[in-house]
């Protein structure tokens, strides 16, 4: 199960709306708590290298994922485990300033799912979630597109996961 989310991001240029995705864990790999939703950067279309999102995340995502490649819909989620140390928060989160408000929207999501409250979007498949998340729109209200925004969102993330 994927998901998407628009949420009020605050960046040093201001609060802005940034659409986030999300899966629900089966709890079977990597410590992962079963039916809690975890942040994903996108779903892997094809076998390889990343070419499928947009030359920044392909970048992080290359640099944060082993020998940087993946197989077809793998969930692109490496960056949110980085920075493994003994101040280790909740896995899959990260470990950076956004780990309580990703665990937040997680455990929000995981309500949300279980009282059945939420949409169903029948056309969200990999290649149209990849699209929502890389648009070079502005939502109403935003100074800065959702590319632009989740970009940001994802590079603040990967300057704390390499250090």
């Amino acid at each position: 199960m994927i998901g998407l989310i628009d949420v009020d991001m605050e960046f040093y240029y201001g609060i802005e709306r940034v659409t986030l995705a999300f899966y629900r864990s089966s709890g079977t790999n990597n410590n992962k708590i079963k039916d809690l939703w975890y942040p994903i950067v996108g779903i892997k279309i094809k076998e390889g290298e990343f070419t499928e999102f947009s030359d920044y995340i392909n970048h992080v995502l290359s640099h944060t994922t082993l020998n940087g490649v993946a197989i077809k819909g793998w969930l692109a989620k490496s960056i949110f485990f980085g920075k493994q140390d003994k101040i280790w928060q909740k896995p899959g989160f990260s470990n950076t300033k956004h780990n309580k408000s990703l665990y937040y929207i997680g455990k929000t999501l995981e309500r949300l799912y279980n009282t059945k409250k939420y949409k169903v979007v029948k056309n969200l498949n990999a290649m149209e979630m990849n699209r929502v998340l890389a648009l070079k729109e502005k939502y109403p209200g935003n100074n800065h597109t959702q590319r632009e925004n989740f970009e940001k969102f994802i590079e603040d993330i990967f300057l704390e996961f390499k250090y």
